[in-house]
């Protein structure tokens, strides 16, 4: 594949990819400099969204000598400063002339997850065990279509190559979850001993329901903490696919402070499917294989509208 530079406002190229490569080794070519092949159509992409374009280029320190550090200052902030609709119109585009390729990896990932959901028991097992790394080809697939890159169907599966790193992100974030659930899982099990208390005493009066109203709304208030916590640790598997060096707990981490003061656009964007998803659901679900591809790659520009938007 023959790529072209742009290096402080001069076009360098055409080089192939050992040469893009030895370019950004030597310093000669930044993160911030625009490449292009001819499978991005009209538009030039930052350096540093190629993957393994700069990673490649570290070197090991010398002996005595620090390691570089695989995170933020501690004041770097991050900003999405593009509209959500537009996020969505770039998707639009960039699906444009791939939608068979998104529909095609949409059903072999929902493939795979029907298939291990209907395996009794060890279904469920094999589910969790590969999750996170089928997630990271996943989300590594729709980076590639967002960023106009060449994709395929393949690329779904190429998170095993960094199997511990996804197994480990999966466990860390769901026990994450799980222990910002707590407080909810509580009020459920306060809820359902107060709403059967009858059943254990005989002629005991009947559960006051404004008091059982009370508690599922108290429950439902309790759930707010883990639904935050999803969107906290949602660019996790996005890090991951930039910094396949990174470990989970850096991803995770890198993901939280990304995403401060960001997740309720995120939220705001996931909120303008929910008609769509309405929609869907009309046509015996078949319209998902459309809508899963647009809500993947709107939320892929996302990520990279965070990253555009990163400050210190």
């Amino acid at each position: 594949m023959q790529w072209y530079c742009a290096v402080n406002g001069q076009q360098m190229g055409p080089v192939d990819q050992d040469g893009l490569m030895a370019l950004a080794r030597d310093g000669k070519l930044k993160p911030d400099d625009l490449v292009w092949n001819s499978s991005m159509g009209q538009q030039w992409a930052k350096a540093s969204t190629i993957p393994g374009l700069f990673q490649q280029a570290a070197v090991p320190p010398a002996p005595g000598t620090p390691p570089s550090v695989n995170q933020w200052a501690k004041d770097t902030t991050f900003t999405s400063q593009t509209h959500n609709r537009d996020l969505m119109a770039a998707a639009r585009a960039a699906l444009s002339g791939n939608w068979g390729l998104a529909i095609g990896g949409v059903a072999v990932y929902m493939g795979l997850c029907i298939v291990m959901a209907i395996i009794p028991y060890l279904g469920n097992v094999i589910s969790f065990v590969i999750g996170g790394p089928l997630m990271l080809g996943w989300t590594l697939f729709f980076l590639a279509l967002s960023r106009r890159q060449s994709a395929d169907v393949g690329m779904i599966f190429n998170g095993f190559k960094n199997f511990g790193t996804g197994f480990l992100a999966n466990l860390f974030i769901t026990l994450l979850i799980l222990a910002w659930m707590l407080p909810a899982i509580f009020m459920i099990i306060v809820t359902v001993i107060v709403g059967v208390k009858g059943s254990f005493h005989g002629g005991a009066p009947a559960p006051d329901v404004g008091l059982i109203a009370l508690l599922v709304v108290l429950t439902a208030a309790a759930a707010v903490p883990a639904m935050i916590a999803q969107f906290r640790y949602a660019m996790t598997y996005y890090i991951i696919n930039d910094k396949p060096e990174i470990n989970a707990l850096d991803a995770i981490r890198q993901s939280t402070k990304m995403m401060k003061g960001n997740k309720f656009k995120l939220l705001c964007l996931q909120v303008r499917f929910i008609g769509w998803s309405l929609l869907c659901v009309l046509t015996l679900f078949i319209g998902f294989l459309w809508l899963i591809p647009y809500m993947m790659t709107s939320t892929a520009a996302f990520y990279d509208d965070l990253k555009e938007g990163q400050k210190g």
